[in-house]
């Protein structure tokens, strides 16, 4: 099952009757900071933490909003996402975006990806009132993930009753977390693949069942693919159950596997075992699936004419329950203020990727390390969960602003420890980092310049250095 080319498909199909792009993508942390808020306000009581994000909810609960029971900020938050919803629905449209970084990223949070030195990307939408199709061409160099041509964000979308049905190239963000989600991120680049997910999250069903509120439900199969090698690709699979029982609580379960490794060929048939989270042991006892899962929640209110959230995730391996096993976690804390004229959202999150690994055939079988997949927990030698990777523990500070006039901006600052101190090469090795960043953007000759400087300083055994890099981009819509 070959699907890496399949979304450049999608220029063959044509729509009528304009409408708007489905969904919101995980390229934009301010347009997720203002629906973030919203939340907390009661005003989107709907699940938020899975993304792509369908429009059609949000869209449902920005018209029933009574402005007069807003704060200051939450009329800044209701104007930027409805904005973010008039450009959604403004029609057919094409784009141009160049980029470049003195060093690709390495540590990549929701937002825009920077994983190359320099790229060129086209893009053209075209909507209509059950179909749309985006084709989006690039030109990568000195991309992490070796490729020059990429088709990445490029899908088609069927959207069919309740449920939209796409042939996709884009990226997903399972989970609460700002930095580290641990079972799928846009770390890597997008997975090619199938998605199902539901278009309007309002609560349909048995009355008995009607106390989960407001639920959400996606499902992808894909294809994960070795750097340089089309021989070892796996077949991916990743779901997620999300649902509001209270206003402010969301609550999801996730569960994702590698499969029809060419280490262990049994085959796409297999997906039926990996969706009922049944195992396939080896002589060794261990499950050639490579099954991981999570559960997440988040808490959004106003504290003392305030916005605040808690947040956290719980993530493992699933070898013999549904439950994780030798668990990951994330947890984290999240503030909001501002005015009718700026919106400023502050963060702290704390991740623990640490685990008992299982020595097995040469190979640390744990978290992000399987026996029968080569690369790990991969697409094209990139984590597909956590940038920070397996045996990691880390802290990340940030406070973002945006403005009304367009100008935005934020500062991070993290630190991480790495638990395989000096365990090789003690010069080679980091033991511990310290990073900060400081980003901006604002409107440039009719596009949006977004620039970033990184810093960070790479301790070992017996020096340490420092590091600095700059990064840029320029995206002009026609």
């Amino acid at each position: 099952m070959k699907l890496t080319h399949i979304a450049a498909s999608c220029s063959l199909v044509f729509a009528a009757n304009v409408f708007a792009e489905p969904w919101i993508g995980t390229d934009d942390p301010f347009l997720r900071a203002a629906i973030e808020q919203l939340v907390s306000e009661g005003a989107i009581n709907r699940p938020v933490n899975s993304y792509p994000l369908m429009w059609q909810g949000i869209a449902q609960d920005l018209s029933q909003i009574n402005r007069q029971t807003l704060s200051e900020d939450g009329l800044f938050a209701l104007r930027k996402v409805q904005h973010a919803l008039n450009v959604a629905k403004s029609g057919s449209y094409s784009s141009v975006r160049v980029s470049g970084n003195s060093e690709p990223n390495s540590l990549q949070s929701f937002g825009q990806r920077n994983k190359h030195k320099g790229n060129i990307q086209g893009t053209s939408v075209l909507m209509g009132d059950r179909v749309t199709a985006k084709v989006s061409i690039g030109y990568n160099k000195d991309a992490t993930s070796q490729k020059e041509l990429n088709y990445d964000g490029s899908y088609l979308a069927v959207l069919y009753g309740n449920w939209s049905v796409s042939v996709e190239q884009v990226n997903k963000w399972f989970g609460p977390s700002n930095d580290n989600a641990l079972l799928l991120s846009n770390n890597a680049d997008p997975i090619p693949g199938l998605r199902l997910s539901r278009l309007n999250t309002d609560y349909y069903g048995p009355k008995f069942l009607s106390f989960i509120g407001a639920w959400n439900f996606s499902a992808f199969v894909g294809q994960d693919k070795y750097p340089k090698n089309d021989d070892k690709d796996n077949l991916f699979w990743a779901m997620r159950f999300s649902s509001t029982p209270i206003s402010g609580l969301e609550i999801g379960i996730n569960q994702t596997a590698q499969f029809d490794s060419p280490n262990a060929n049994h085959g796409f048939g297999a997906l039926s075992d990996v969706i009922l989270t049944k195992n396939k042991l080896d002589d060794a006892g261990v499950n050639e699936y490579n099954q991981l899962t999570s559960i997440d929640a988040k808490y959004s209110t106003r504290l003392f004419n305030q916005s605040v959230a808690l947040y956290g995730e719980y993530a493992g391996t699933n070898e013999l329950s549904f439950l994780p096993e030798d668990a990951m976690f994330s947890i984290g804390a999240e503030h909001f203020f501002g005015s009718q004229d700026y919106l400023v959202k502050s963060y702290i999150e704390y991740s623990d990727t640490e685990s008992n690994c299982t020595f097995i055939n040469d190979v640390n079988h744990c978290q992000y390390q399987h026996q029968y997949y080569d690369q790990g927990y991969a697409h094209l030698g990139e984590n597909i969960a956590a940038s920070i990777g397996g045996n990691v523990k880390s802290i990340a500070l940030s406070t973002s602003y945006q403005t009304t006039n367009g100008y935005a901006g934020f500062v991070k600052l993290r630190t991480l420890d790495f638990a395989n101190k000096g365990e090789a090469n003690p010069d080679t090795n980091v033991s511990e980092r310290l990073q900060l960043e400081v980003g901006y953007q604002q409107g440039l000759f009719d596009g949006l310049l977004k620039l970033k400087a990184t810093t960070w300083r790479d301790k070992f055994e017996s020096k340490s250095e420092t590091e600095f890099a700059m990064s840029g981009s320029w995206e002009y819509r026609f």
